[in-house]
């Protein structure tokens, strides 16, 4: 008996399938796990959440209407479950992980559909996606951050399903939740609906396409946006949220740090999905490229590169900005070597897979962007602003207010008054006209004449500054806030102290003096 007949005999051939996926489920938890990364910015979201059940509105500081997050659904979504009394970060890492194993179940049939060749829509295509899938690190390191990155990247995969189907009510609905999500919602939502109204292929012709579907999807999209934006204006007074006019504004300063990004993408977690694509076309020719579904497919990953390049990228670790689009680029992949008669069993979707998870996998470990993952989580960031922001709320007066560069975990905590360097939350430093030549995307602009004029009781400088005794000379300042240590009033008004930590070791901060409040 040979080992095919014996391996058919152990495993009946309508279960290999199933256990594909379910390995792929496996391999995406534990590779999430593996990461243990939670992001700062969380906490801006969940304060916005906090202060809406507290009856305070969507506001970061009570009486202050800016839009400082740049995901509504996601701050609803976490306010409905801190209102029934589930933990803010728990509760948004069950919402990702939700969002990244229905992800993952969508990716078979999407794979179906997007292969051109009838004779290959078969199951393992769709397997070998999945597998794929949970070896991608940016996915996985996002998955339990507290954001909204794993919601956004399954409203993305579920709209480009629905324009794979001609489906343009389900296209107009993902769409709008796209919109309601992210600010960078609108574009792919209008190029999935325009996909979901194009003439459908031969195999789905015979589908009823709906009386109403063709103008009920365009419909929900443009009233449902239009009231959304309506209502932002009149709340926020900006068409736009406060953290799109941060981040942008010096469109050659956005290309300095742009460029590099997309490049280290394709560099580090890229190559793989490249050399395989370009494998299958070794042995399919260039015949792939006369699918509609592929070429669309490769115009919206295109667009979305253009796109990340143009905002700047992003400062923080493992290409949060390019998780959007990793579901496009697998399924993409895997069309090209399911043409090429590459994923037409078991066996060899699962050498294929696991050869191909295998070289993404160092990616997650290995590197720059893995090492700015773990530089955040350790004490001279998040590490530092957890213990910081314990520590402020038990020691320092409640009603206080601060300034400072973190503005996650530390406002959230304290519930302080919170002014923020770098104009997420703050109108004011948002809207200056500044250049861009620090090289950290989406935190270069600062006014730190601004921030002493607010008369903060308390200041954090050099981010979080924590020392193994109290400090005896000036706090080491980052660039940005040089403007607020060589400030005249500054330096009039404010006195170093310290405040001993849980772990006994000492933040410093300045504090306005007594004298002068």
């Amino acid at each position: 008996m040979n080992f095919r007949r014996q391996w058919s005999n152990l495993v009946p051939k309508h279960s290999v399938g199933p256990m594909i996926t379910v390995l792929a489920f496996v391999l995406l938890v534990v590779h999430t796990l593996s990461f243990g990364f939670v992001i700062d910015d969380a906490y801006i979201s969940f304060r916005y959440a906090q202060n809406l059940i507290d009856g305070h509105g969507l506001v970061f500081n009570p009486g202050e209407a800016v839009e400082g997050y740049s995901n509504l659904l996601w701050v609803l979504l976490c306010a409905l479950g801190m209102k029934v009394g589930a933990a803010p970060l728990l509760w948004s890492r069950i919402l990702g992980g939700l969002s990244g194993l229905v992800t993952l179940q969508l990716l078979p049939g999407i794979v179906g559909r997007l292969a051109p060749n009838a004779t290959i829509r078969n199951p393992w295509p769709g397997r070998f996606a999945q597998l794929v899938f949970a070896a991608v690190g940016a996915a996985a390191c996002w998955m339990f951050s507290g954001l909204e990155t794993p919601l956004f990247l399954l409203w993305m995969t579920a709209a480009w399903r629905a324009a794979l189907r001609r489906s343009p009510v389900p296209a107009g609905l993902f769409g709008l939740l796209l919109i309601l999500t992210r600010p960078e919602g609108p574009a792919p939502a209008v190029i999935f609906l325009a996909w979901s109204l194009l003439p459908r292929s031969a195999e789905d012709r015979d589908r009823p396409a709906g009386m109403w579907g063709r103008w009920l999807g365009p419909a929900l999209l443009v009233l449902g946006t239009a009231a959304f934006f309506l209502w932002r204006k009149s709340t926020f007074g900006y068409w736009l949220p406060n953290t799109y006019y941060a981040k942008t504004g010096d469109l050659a300063g956005q290309l300095k740090t742009g460029l590099p990004y997309a490049g280290d993408f394709l560099l580090r977690l890229g190559w793989p999905l490249l050399l395989a694509v370009l494998a299958a076309a070794v042995r399919t020719g260039a015949g792939l490229l006369r699918s509609r579904e592929m070429l669309l497919t490769m115009g919206v990953i295109a667009f979305w590169t253009t796109y990340v390049i143009v905002v700047g990228g992003d400062t923080l670790g493992m290409f949060r900005f390019f998780v959007p689009v990793t579901t496009l680029l697998v399924g993409w992949t895997a069309a090209w070597l399911a043409s090429a008669g590459w994923l037409r069993g078991a066996g060899r979707t699962l050498i294929l897979g696991a050869l191909l998870a295998a070289a993404l996998l160092p990616g997650s470990k290995y590197g720059r962007e893995p090492w700015l993952a773990r530089t955040h989580m350790r004490e001279a960031n998040l590490g530092g602003w957890m213990l910081a922001g314990d520590a402020m709320a038990r020691q320092l007066p409640a009603g206080s207010t601060i300034a400072l560069g973190p503005a996650g975990y530390i406002p959230w905590k304290t519930g302080f008054h919170a002014w923020e360097y770098f104009g997420i939350v703050t109108p004011h430093i948002a809207h200056r006209d500044m250049s861009f030549d620090s090289g950290f995307a989406g935190h270069q602009k600062h006014d730190g004449d601004w921030i002493v004029a607010q008369r903060p009781d308390y200041l954090l400088i050099g981010n979080v500054d924590i020392t193994p005794q109290p400090r005896r000379g000036l706090i080491p300042p980052l660039e940005v806030e040089k403007e607020i240590v060589l400030n005249k009033e500054f330096q009039a008004n404010y006195e170093m102290m310290s405040l001993r930590l849980a772990n006994g070791k000492y933040l410093n901060l300045f504090r306005r003096r007594a004298d002068t409040r």
